[in-house]
């Protein structure tokens, strides 16, 4: 294939360091791509570009100690389920889980949801910080005054 910068060379798959720019910061990664022999311009493929996303946005996630696309699906897989039942575990619409595996970054308050919906160690360390935050030993519950938006037996 003809290179579409300087129209001269040819275009070879192969592997190469990329730079992109996600939410303000720059990144560079190893990712798969067409190279002009001559110019050495970057051309990517469909596939090529899906993959460049993710790798770019991961970047960014691990950078931010977020989860990252791998960490998401993987995440699914343990638990066995699909795309919709994994949506419907974490209360959120389907279309946000295949995105946040296809590339998509999920906002830090998802990035939280999902780990404690999904990582036992960080649900235990949620209710042991809620515990505390509470001033309540583990596994005794208060016949006090029920919390905000709790129900009052009628």
């Amino acid at each position: 294939m003809k290179c579409f910068e300087c129209h001269q060379g040819k275009l070879t798959n192969g592997i190469a360091d990329l730079a992109g720019e996600v939410r303000g910061q720059r990144f560079k990664v190893r990712s798969e791509a067409m190279t002009c022999n001559r110019c050495g311009a970057h051309v990517l493929n469909d596939e090529q570009s899906a993959a460049y996303t993710v790798a770019i946005s991961d970047a960014y996630r691990v950078k931010h100690g977020m989860l990252t696309s791998s960490d998401l699906r993987d995440a699914r897989a343990r638990l066995g389920l699909s795309h919709a039942a994994f949506a419907r575990f974490l209360e959120v619409g389907v279309a946000s889980v295949k995105r946040w595996e296809a590339g998509l970054i999920q906002d830090e308050a998802n990035d939280r949801l999902i780990r404690l919906r999904t990582d036992l160690e960080a649900a235990r360390h949620n209710v042991r910080a809620l515990e505390q935050r509470l001033d309540r030993p583990s596994g005794k519950v208060s016949a006090g005054r029920p919390s905000r938006g709790t129900a009052r037996p009628a």
